[in-house]
């Protein structure tokens, strides 16, 4: 009979009282499905809460210094619901493929990532005040409840960064592109077609360039061409697999085109992942 009142008053009424959410940490009743990973009503209302009371506090009456009885006020608290599912979608995402991966992680790891996080931020006192000021938690609920999931996300990022085997199929596609340029076909035809850059249109063309204005990759396997024609082997970036033609010096100058076949990396990995998601 309790369980049946709790159930109609979460999904029919939407209670969200501190009886009710006390009662859903014991019974996990699910606010939403993420790919078939539920996420408890009592979690959903622990980040809407604490988020709502940021942006009540430090945006609504401290950078808007608006009525927060306003339409406006009204407005931006409506707003940022989805932003707090959305978050929660990102979490859930994250800590599955975390568990998918076997990442494992120790509490004196969390702890020494949590310092450094309170250093960055002000220190003890000032992360203290700001966490009961903003959001209404302590340090110790912030850190083992929210700042956990930002964490594991630098965790699994750090993971995609050593994953070889993420970005195989684009190391082959850049290899290919690599083949027809070494066989003579016409370099900015081959951008126009295979590059991801925003040059693609104009063929590959950057212009002139200085040291200084590439990444130090880039830039080292320019400087490396001697004479106007030739070609780089695949250069690795942060952008990812670079093809390079120096097509003309000017005295500490260096105008060239390039191919670029972009790799995948974590952020954009997690885009696709939220946005395939079945919620």
């Amino acid at each position: 009979m309790t369980l049946g009142v709790f159930t109609a008053g979460i999904y029919k009424f939407g209670w969200d009282d501190d009886a009710t959410i006390e009662v859903s940490r014991i019974i996990p009743f699910p606010a939403f499905f993420v790919n078939g990973t539920p996420v408890s009503y009592a979690r959903y209302q622990d980040y809407k809460k604490a988020y709502t009371t940021y942006v009540t506090e430090f945006y609504i009456k401290g950078e808007k210094k608006i009525d927060i009885n306003s339409d406006e006020a009204k407005k931006i608290l409506s707003d940022s619901d989805k932003r707090i599912k959305d978050l929660l979608v990102k979490n859930t995402i994250i800590k599955n493929e975390v568990k998918k991966r076997k990442i494992k992680y120790t509490k004196e790891e969390l702890d020494k990532s949590f310092d450094e996080f309170v250093k960055r931020t002000g220190g003890d006192e000032e992360v203290k005040n700001n966490l009961k000021k903003y959001y209404g938690l302590t340090v110790e609920r912030f850190k083992t409840e929210f700042f956990v999931d930002t964490f594991l996300s630098g965790k699994l990022q750090n993971a995609f960064q050593e994953d070889k085997s993420l970005n195989a199929e684009v190391e082959k596609k850049a290899n290919e592109v690599l083949a027809k340029v070494k066989a003579g076909e016409d370099f900015a035809e081959l951008a126009k077609k295979y590059s991801e850059d925003s040059t693609a249109s104009k063929g590959g063309d950057l212009d002139f360039v200085k040291k200084g204005q590439l990444v130090p990759e880039f830039e080292d396997a320019l400087w490396k061409l001697t004479a106007p024609g030739q070609t780089s082997e695949l250069v690795k970036t942060v952008y990812g697999y670079h093809i390079i033609k120096l097509v003309e010096i000017k005295g500490e100058e260096r105008k060239a085109s390039h191919i670029l076949i972009k790799t995948k990396d974590y952020e954009t990995w997690l885009d696709e992942e939220v946005k395939k998601a079945k919620v």
